[in-house]
């Protein structure tokens, strides 16, 4: 009989047995899914709502390849996060297969009417990332003898650098711009090449005044070091800086900034024709290249809120529950617009420029396009003032130049168009970032677009109505008249003298789908007509005459636009003009063109916003169809 057995004696084989398998049994439940996977069970099958099928592990259904939680998992506020687009492997989101290799808009829009561009045309401007971009310590910056000095690439008349041009009131160009606790710093021991702070920037409380010493100072370079500490952040690449109020923005600020950074684009080569009819070519090189100029990064708003609406909390008082939505600041921009024409650019707001306050530290700004618009009145009698131009170079906008100096009443944002150079198509690499957007191909577009045989295609007309908009959104014609002009649009589709006619609404708070369709049928008309207004803005986005064109003010788009007799006003007629495309202003039967147009005498302002005015619409209808008649001869 075996002796008895107590806890210290050494185990048995039995027991060691059931111990290993113990042991095994707990590695590999523990690791279920990789045992699995060991044995041959396909990854597919090891997710977990498959696994709680036959109850093994949880519910939780973890993520798609996309980033995404599986469709019967996914809820109303993730579609509103994330949207509803669809993802394939080795594909680009949103992107139509055989698009994928497309050169990007936005971080190189000014290539994007080229072909052939190669992978490595955007590398300079690849924003932020894990594995290239700026990296944190790039955006840290010492300085041992005080901060870097500011450079006015484009400014008023004065000390100018043999490779800069010029630049007027509220439209400034500045390398290395300093803030500081809100305040904007230049840095120079020569403060003669730096324009007056007057004709930069405005007083934050006052406009109309220039900016104080807690908005703007100049100071040299000991004075930076003593007062300003060794190391600071640095902002990369070029910010564009609106410092007006949310109540004096409007739609053109985009534009004439854009007028303004592409100042300092150029092509290799240029042409223009002379006054006595010959051709010029410019040599090569006479142009700062295309290759060294990015896209803007940021555009900055100090002043404008994020909302103008108050935030308040849900009325039940669940924290969980989402609050009531709140109404956007007003800055001229339509929200979509910045997304498809510059699609890398950011905007900041009052609270993301406190922010920079609030970190009490020195922030340079590596390049800055300052817009304000309190400096642009004040300088308003510099804007003809001209540098001499360099040997063959053309001013494009000569024109604009010859009006500016003989008329009065020019809308504050056209400085940069009467003061700077730029290339005839400089506004071209918008336009065709939004047609890419909208997926509008360029061939199909304006007096360019043929149809299957060859034959020229038949124009688009649109006409932008501000019948249903609020009263305060705008004038509007007289119902009748509003019907009436509808009608008649679509008897000159029914004649065939149009090929299509759309009627959109104002720009004012178009959801994103209306906006999508409204932009599709301005980019592709030949005319845009409406009443006077804002609401026009949109029109800059038309086709333009190409270049080579024997006859390119028949060929080009044009605007019509609609005010009650003895009032004038010169925006919309200012930008069409300035890109080459006609106009054509009415009081009701009476139509103004060309250099007959009428004096400006902007309206009373005791006239109702939304005012509705008369129009002879058999006149509008008659000279629709012999313009465009015109063009197809």
């Amino acid at each position: 009989m075996p002796p008895p057995r107590s806890w210290l004696s050494p185990p048995t084989r039995r027991e060691l047995t059931l111990l290993l398998f113990s042991l095994t049994v707990f590695v590999l439940s523990y690791n279920l899914e990789t045992s699995l996977q060991l044995v041959g069970v396909p990854p597919a099958k090891l997710r977990s709502s498959y696994l709680a099928t036959i109850g093994l592990g949880t519910r939780d259904p973890g993520l798609e390849p996309d980033g995404r939680r599986p469709k019967q998992w996914r809820d109303p506020l993730e579609d509103i996060i994330f949207g509803q687009w669809e993802w394939k492997e080795g594909q680009v989101a949103g992107v139509e297969r055989g698009q994928v290799d497309v050169s990007p808009v936005g971080a190189a829009i000014y290539n994007a009417g080229s072909r052939g561009g190669s992978r490595s045309a955007a590398r300079d401007d690849q924003g932020v990332s894990l594995k290239s971009g700026v990296t944190p310590k790039e955006q840290l910056l010492r300085w041992e003898n005080g901060p870097p000095e500011t450079k006015a690439v484009m400014h008023v008349p004065g000390q100018l650098h043999r490779k800069h041009l010029m630049c007027k009131a509220r439209y400034t160009i500045l390398d290395n711009l300093l803030v500081v606790n809100g305040t904007f710093f230049l840095v120079t021991d020569n403060p003669a090449s730096l324009p007056p702070l007057s004709v930069i920037a405005s007083s934050a409380a006052d406009t109309a005044r220039p900016p104080r010493d807690s908005d703007w100072q100049v100071i040299s370079r000991e004075e930076a070091q003593s007062k300003i500490s060794a190391f600071g952040g640095r902002v990369f690449g070029t910010t564009w800086i609106s410092t007006d109020r949310a109540e004096v923005q409007d739609p053109y600020t985009l534009f004439s900034l854009f007028r303004t950074h592409s100042a300092l684009t150029g092509t290799s080569s240029t042409s223009f024709t002379s006054s006595s009819g010959l051709r010029i070519i410019t040599p090569p090189g006479s142009r700062p290249s295309l290759d060294g100029v990015p896209a803007p990064l940021r555009f900055v708003f100090p002043y404008v809120p994020t909302f103008s609406s108050p935030h308040i909390p849900p009325p039940s008082g669940d924290e969980k529950e989402h609050p009531p939505p709140r109404v956007r600041s007003y800055n001229g921009i339509h929200p979509l617009l910045p997304k498809a024409v510059l699609p890398s650019l950011g905007i900041w707001y009052s609270e993301d420029w406190q922010d920079i306050i609030d970190m009490n530290s020195p922030w340079l700004f590596e390049r800055a396009v300052i817009a304000d618009r309190g400096a642009a009145e004040r300088g308003r009698d510099h804007w003809a003032e001209r540098w001499p131009p360099q040997a063959g170079e053309r001013r494009d906008g000569g024109e604009l130049q010859k009006r500016a100096d003989a008329e009065e009443g020019m809308p504050v944002w056209a400085a940069p168009f009467i003061g700077l150079n730029a290339e005839q198509g400089w506004w071209q690499p918008m336009r065709t970032a939004l047609l890419r957007y909208l997926r509008v191909p360029d061939e199909q577009t304006g007096s360019a677009k043929r149809g299957r045989k060859g034959a020229a295609a038949k124009p688009v007309v649109t006409y932008v109505s501000m019948q249903a908009e609020p009263a305060e959104a705008g004038p509007r014609l007289l119902e009748k008249d509003h019907e009436a002009l509808v009608a008649g649009l679509a008897g000159l589709v029914r004649e065939g003298v149009l090929g299509e006619a759309h009627v959109v609404r104002g720009n004012g708070s178009v959801p994103g789908s209306e906006w999508d369709e409204r932009m599709r049928a301005i980019a592709r008309s030949s005319v845009v007509l409406g009443p006077y207004g804002f609401h026009l803005t949109d029109s800059v986005f038309m086709p333009q005459a190409s270049p080579t064109s024997t006859d390119s003010q028949s060929s080009s788009s044009m605007l019509m636009e609609f005010f009650p007799p003895g009032i004038f006003v010169r925006d919309q007629e200012f930008a069409v003009r300035s890109l080459g495309m006609r106009y054509m202003a009415w009081w009701n039967d009476r139509k103004f063109t060309g250099n007959s147009l009428p004096p400006i005498i902007p309206p009373d302002e005791t006239i109702s916003p939304g005012q509705q005015m008369p129009l002879d619409v058999t006149a509008v209808i008659s000279t629709i169809r012999e313009e465009l008649s015109r063009r197809q001869r």
